[in-house]
């Protein structure tokens, strides 16, 4: 489905729902510094930012060329990445309102299905659709066989 929906669990009763995304919503990631936002990722191959205080995205991102599988906040909250069908991984900065980072390398053409930071931020590692996972060094820029 498209809409972000947003539950009180104790009440079984939906709060609110968030229907920017054009095509269907398939990752969120809360903020680890703050509860009220939120970032998604959809099949329309952007990802945006919300606030739960607020029914529409607050920033939409795009530079994906095909569907959005995955997205994980970076661990200070301050960024996120994404992994897509178009074979790559993304680094997107609240602060800078962009894309910061692309991560791909032209001898892996399946999709990625998810994505997570290690504990500092370092690495991004990505699970492909070959099954394997390949590790990005988010400072470097460097990957598998880079």
């Amino acid at each position: 489905d498209s809409p972000c929906i947003l539950w009180d669990l104790g009440a079984n009763q939906v709060k609110r729902s968030f229907t920017d995304h054009s095509g269907d919503v398939m990752s969120v990631s809360p903020c680890p510094t703050d509860a009220n936002l939120f970032v998604s990722g959809s099949c329309d191959a952007k990802c945006k930012l919300w606030d739960i205080r607020v029914s529409r995205a607050a920033i939409t991102f795009e530079g994906h060329e095909s569907d959005i599988n995955d997205v994980a906040f970076f661990p200070n909250g301050t960024a996120f990445g994404t992994g897509s069908d178009d074979s790559s991984c993304r680094l997107y900065d609240l602060r800078a309102y962009q894309q910061i980072n692309i991560f791909n390398n032209q001898a892996i053409l399946c999709g990625i299905t998810s994505v997570a930071f290690s504990s500092s931020g370092r690495l991004l590692i990505g699970g492909y659709d070959d099954y394997k996972a390949n590790v990005w060094d988010t400072i470097k820029s460097e990957g598998p066989d880079s």
